[in-house]
């Protein structure tokens, strides 16, 4: 089923696709000064091959024995793949992959200052950067950093002093949703109110980072 039957089928609710349901995930936005780390993807990846991502991961059946299994996947994950120990990080957003992709992650984000620089550690990714949020910003609008709406989304936070602090609630599930006028609306993934109406649509799918169109 192509993606514009999917969005059909999850608009009229008939059944026809039933979306994938979304694993519980976490990641770091690892800021070191003024700079955050970025991770280039590998193209080999079956997920968001080629973007470029805050270092993270889906949550582990280890990570479920903790208090706190996605602060546990974020501090592991972090390690894992740049070496940097997280000192204490807190959640900021919360995004879930949009219904009609064939693998879904609900996805929590958190931000970590370090003073460590890391070093790449994992075969998932084939570079890393820190970077100036803004430059990041501005590489991304002239096509040399490919990245997911929710990268982009944070970024901007960043680069706007929008991330200082620790959010008083807990942040609410935003799941992008294609309408059948070719925009876009953010909804809450649980209750599916409308929290943005009326926005353009990311430019890559999440599972294979392809192209996006007025059609997908």
């Amino acid at each position: 089923m192509d993606v514009r039957a999917r969005w059909e089928s999850v608009h009229a609710g008939d059944g026809r696709w039933t979306p994938p349901v979304a694993r519980p995930a976490a990641t770091v936005v690892l800021r070191r000064g003024a700079l955050v780390l970025l991770l280039e993807r590998s193209m080999t990846m079956s997920f968001a091959p080629g973007m470029n991502v805050f270092p993270g991961g889906g949550v582990s059946e280890d990570d479920l024995a903790s208090a706190d299994p996605l602060l546990a996947c974020a501090i592991r994950e972090t390690k894992e793949e740049v070496d940097i120990a997280v000192p204490m990080c807190h959640l900021f957003d919360r995004w879930v992959t949009p219904e009609v992709e064939d693998q879904r992650f609900d996805v929590s984000f958190f931000v970590a200052n370090t003073e460590d620089v890391g070093r790449l550690t994992t075969t998932e990714a084939v570079a890393m950067r820190w970077i100036d949020p803004a430059e990041a910003l501005d590489s991304h609008r002239d096509g040399l950093l490919p990245m997911l709406r929710p990268t982009v989304l944070i970024l901007e936070a960043l680069a706007s002093g929008r991330v200082d602090g620790q959010p008083t609630t807990p942040p609410v599930p935003k799941l992008p949703r294609r309408r059948l006028d070719g925009r876009w609306d953010v909804v809450h993934a649980e209750t599916n109110d409308v929290l943005v109406s009326g926005v353009a649509g990311p430019d890559r799918a999440e599972s294979d980072g392809s192209p996006m169109t007025s059609e997908s």
